[in-house]
């Protein structure tokens, strides 16, 4: 009986990670978290392109595990050909999100900030 619960346990653990965008919103130091303040005051546009290019950039930038909880293909290909504001949105978000997640997840601790001293 305590290794079907166990099991249990096990599988309702697996759907809850299985939920990408739910998984995606409440990991911890999410760079939009912080843009949100500046964002208020930009076009929809340009929020959707900040928020879509943002998850593509932690989705390349992060290590095996964040990339489980990221789409690596989040992009609005009408909106980008058409909406000037969205393309360069995408496009700073995407290699800010990379940037920090690479910096965060795959770099040595003090790396990048002592990089004279390896």
């Amino acid at each position: 009986m305590k290794i079907i619960f166990s099991l249990f346990l096990f599988l309702i653990f697996l759907i809850t990670v299985s939920c990408k965008s739910y998984m995606a919103e409440i990991l911890p130091e999410r760079p939009t978290h912080k843009m949100d303040s500046s964002l208020v005051n930009a076009s929809p546009e340009f929020q959707q392109g900040w928020n879509d290019g943002c998850e593509t950039g932690m989705a390349s930038g992060s290590n095996t595990f964040y990339k489980m909880f990221y789409r690596n293909n989040k992009v609005d290909g009408y909106k980008m050909a058409g909406s000037p504001e969205y393309k360069v949105a995408w496009g700073n978000a995407y290699w800010y999100c990379y940037r920090h997640d690479y910096v965060k997840q795959k770099s040595p601790m003090f790396k990048s900030m002592f990089s004279g001293f390896q």
